[in-house]
């Protein structure tokens, strides 16, 4: 049962994820990305989020609600990833436009990469190394300034529930150099939609937002070590209940 439920799930996420691309492209030429993000890519996350409970069982609770700023606040998020499901849960639930720093080569993805490019977030090639941070700092102070609020993984990749890798200190570097406030998020998604996994499994994700960090008042080791034992911490708080 939940095999065909999540063949269901992915059936309606590929339907709506083409009609969404089709929007964008369509509006590409004469509306503002933050119009495509407010009025199709943020309203389709929700939706799938939406989807993924009705379908699949898949709910949620958030706790730290009153930690999430105003939108006028230039903030870094910095999150546990264990899944792809908090990528798409974070821009329908924070009051911000949200900028991901991905690999460009997902604008090659049918339908998605083409909606994704039209959202005119931080797309890197990162394969270029040491260039590809350089260029994330510049977009991404850019992006700041601009009111976006820019999201990264300091894990840098998926981390299945129970492991636990070092963060990387590219996010807390970016967010010490243009002073801003950072926004841990501790989550455990894993559990209901696994890295690399097909079937969704029925459950209650916890998402909670950490106290808001002033990254001008710390270096970034002392910012990256914060953020990982916060997390982290939290996590294990959230596995043991």
């Amino acid at each position: 049962m939940r095999f065909l439920r999540s063949v269901l799930f992915y059936v309606i996420l590929s339907i709506t994820i083409t009609a969404v691309a089709i929007g964008c492209i369509v509006t590409w030429p004469f509306t503002s990305n933050r119009w495509r993000y407010r009025y199709l890519g943020a309203p389709w996350n929700r939706l799938m989020i939406g989807v993924l409970r009705s379908v699949c069982g898949v709910r949620y609770e958030l706790r730290g609600l009153e930690n999430i700023p105003s939108p006028d606040v230039p903030v870094v998020v910095l999150s546990k990833h264990q899944s792809a499901w908090e990528t798409m849960f974070l821009p329908g639930v924070v009051p911000q436009r949200i900028s991901y720093v991905y690999k460009k080569s997902l604008h090659w993805v049918p339908c998605f990469g083409w909606a994704l490019k039209s959202m005119g977030m931080i797309a890197i090639d990162r394969s270029d190394g040491r260039a590809a941070y350089q260029i994330f700092m510049r977009k991404g102070a850019e992006f700041l300034k601009n009111g976006w609020w820019v999201a990264l993984f300091p894990e840098g990749t998926r981390v299945p529930p129970g492991e636990r890798v070092p963060y990387k200190s590219g996010g807390a570097r970016f967010a010490v150099a243009n002073k801003a406030k950072v926004l841990p998020v501790a989550l455990n998604s894993g559990h209901c939609w696994p890295k690399n996994g097909f079937v969704k499994h029925p459950g209650t994700i916890v998402v909670s937002f950490g106290p808001l960090i002033d990254a001008a008042q710390m270096t970034s080791a002392e910012l990256n070590t914060h953020v990982e034992t916060w997390i982290e911490d939290e996590l294990k708080r959230i596995e043991e209940q």
